[in-house]
């Protein structure tokens, strides 16, 4: 038998070397096939879509993946002056937050929750010397004594010395965790776009994620007004085990007390203590993070499928309207991304066409002087319509101004200190070529096909 093989491939070659040639391309094309998945943009599955049947009393939790928050500490760090904010944001973004830490400068019930005075966990040593400090304690003997409190500004002070502590709160509380997410009371968070993004990370390793602010010596530090999240991986290696530091305390708040009373900003303090400690390098996410109010959120080319994660300083108002509208919105599996805003911000293009009177748009470029552009707000539209890079414009006090970006802006009033109309417009044309289509064949809500995610370089 084992003598007579040679002779048979001798003889008919082919009827063994074509299963091996079938048997090789299938496997090139199978190892070919991984490769291309894998160089390509990640595919993530969707933790947190729309409601499927919103109803007309609509539970917004009804699928949220409470499961996650085994793995994922969020805490809301907020103050005694921002009550109205509270109260919504723990019935909107952080409503579905079943392990929900909340920190403050005061305790206080909110809703089902306990607002911890954070503050009152650091040692007496941050009053000595500090008069930032020294209105915290102003501020606990008139509430004793039940004093009203203006909070504006002595609350913006005593804001940062918050920063440490509840770092140290959060691991302390759940020092399992494999990622622990810092937000504000202003803050809104599209909570699908941020278990996505942490799909892609590895928790083990020293992660320190948001967008970037201008610190000193050249160095970005994560802004808290965009949120900032922070790995098990790095957390371990930032608040070691007691004992093993030196004078006994491993707390943030003590091993770096006289930094924090140093810096006006909280969040540039705890970027150092990370980079002091660890050595981990801030990871910039931006725009996925990002600290821009609604009004002012920029979509363009660049940004148009990069997933958004937050937006800052939105009102009450604001923040109810955003997240009732997210989770009712037509059904959908795929990432939220800049485009996707569009739906809800320039919905009334679909309504009333390509331009708006009394309306700032935020376009901010004027068009030279010898342009006709500057005419009247027809002409502005018309040139605006011929330049390629063109997406919005604005026209007032004879001025036209171009934009290669689409933003929300804000009403003008019609009185506009006497300067005149103000109109705003958007080039539907080229908005339905990105993909943004106002017709009525078309869904303004499906805008995005390939998603570009932002991760950490090896």
């Amino acid at each position: 038998m084992l003598r007579a093989l040679p002779m048979r491939l001798t003889r008919r070659p082919w009827k063994f070397l074509f299963p091996g040639l079938l048997l090789f391309f299938f496997g090139y094309t199978l190892s070919r096939s991984r490769f291309q998945s894998k160089s390509g943009p990640p595919r993530t599955r969707s933790y947190f879509p729309p409601l499927r049947y919103p109803g007309s009393s609509p539970n917004y939790c009804e699928n949220f993946p409470v499961a996650l928050l085994d793995s994922i500490q969020v805490v809301l760090k907020t103050g005694a002056g921002d009550a109205e904010k509270n109260r919504v944001h723990i019935n909107t973004i952080t409503s579905c937050i079943t392990n929900l830490i909340i920190v403050s400068d005061h305790e206080e019930q909110i809703g089902e929750h306990t607002a911890i005075d954070i503050l009152s966990e650091l040692p007496g040593s941050y009053a000595i010397d500090n008069a930032d400090f020294q209105a915290y304690a102003a501020h606990k003997k008139a509430h004793a004594e039940g004093d009203k409190i203006n909070y504006s500004h002595e609350g913006t002070r005593l804001d940062r010395f918050k920063f440490l502590p509840m770092v140290d709160k959060a691991y302390a509380v759940n020092p399992r965790a494999k990622w622990y997410v810092f937000l504000e009371s202003d803050i809104y968070f599209f909570w699908d776009t941020l278990f996505r993004q942490l799909e892609q990370l590895d928790p083990t390793l020293e992660h320190y994620l948001g967008s970037p602010a201008p610190g000193s010596d050249d160095q970005y530090f994560a802004y808290g007004g965009a949120g900032i999240v922070l790995s098990q991986g790095l957390m371990k290696n930032l608040i070691p085990p007691k004992g093993s530091v030196e004078g006994g305390d491993n707390r943030l708040s003590v091993r770096y007390e006289d930094w924090a009373k140093d810096d006006q900003r909280g969040d540039a303090v705890l970027a150092n203590a990370i980079r002091n400690a660890t050595g981990a390098k801030f990871t910039a996410l931006y725009p996925t993070f990002s600290g821009d109010e609604l009004k002012k959120v920029k979509v363009d080319r660049d940004r148009w499928c990069t997933p958004l994660l937050s937006l800052h300083r939105l009102s009450t108002k604001e923040m109810e309207d955003l997240w009732k509208w997210e989770r009712t919105r037509p059904y959908n599996q795929k990432p939220f991304v800049y485009s996707s805003l569009l739906a809800y911000t320039h919905s009334h293009l679909k309504k009333e066409g390509s331009s708006r009177e009394w309306w700032d748009n935020l376009s901010e470029a004027p068009v030279p002087n010898d342009r006709p552009a500057h005419r009247n707000a027809g002409s502005c539209g018309s040139e605006c319509s011929n330049d390629g890079n063109c997406l919005q414009w604005s026209y007032s006090q004879t001025v036209c101004r171009f934009a290669n970006y689409v933003k929300l802006g804000n009403a003008v009033d019609r009185e506009n200190g006497g300067q005149g109309e103000f109109t705003s417009g958007w080039e539907l044309r080229k908005l339905g070529e990105l993909g943004f289509k106002v017709d009525e064949e078309s869904d303004i809500n499906d805008t995005c096909e390939e998603v570009k995610w932002l991760t950490p370089k090896a």
